[in-house]
């Protein structure tokens, strides 16, 4: 039977206040996330001088890296609703700490590329959010056993 730290629901996205030292607050009623990290390479190969007509074999460096997460859900009445909306409306970048249970806690500046609200005329207002770490990086790893 797999443990309360594998529940989905303990992936949080936390956003910061600004202070000093900063204090996060999660976005509640966030129901579905997706996180991912995603490496791009570089192709390095090179053909051997001494043999140019040789097999070639593949070498590649690590190149840009994103690290994003998105989410979506049902909006309660907390502020960081209207914080979301309005770094995205003004393109603010925000402190961001993303807890992904089993891997730990990714800290640093976001960019949100996307932002959206909904609701059906008899139903609650949801909303989805697509966010990515730019900058520096910070991970907590949480102890692996």
């Amino acid at each position: 039977m797999a443990g309360a730290e594998s529940k989905g629901r303990l992936m949080l996205i936390k956003l910061g206040d600004g202070g000093d030292p900063e204090t996060f607050e999660p976005v509640c009623g966030v129901k579905d996330k997706s996180f991912s990290i995603n490496n791009n390479t570089v192709d390095t190969t090179r053909p051997p001088c001494d043999d140019p007509g040789a097999p070639l074999h593949y070498s590649g460096a690590y190149g840009v890296r994103t690290i994003s997460i998105s989410g979506n859900g049902v909006a309660i009445g907390k502020p960081e609703y209207q914080k979301i909306a309005r770094a995205a409306i003004e393109q603010d970048y925000v402190t961001c700490q993303i807890i992904v249970p089993l891997w730990g806690t990714f800290t640093g500046t976001v960019l949100f590329n996307s932002v959206e609200a909904s609701g059906p005329m008899e139903g609650e207002v949801e909303f989805s959010i697509e966010l990515t770490m730019t900058g520096d990086i910070t991970v907590d790893w949480e102890a692996l056993v």
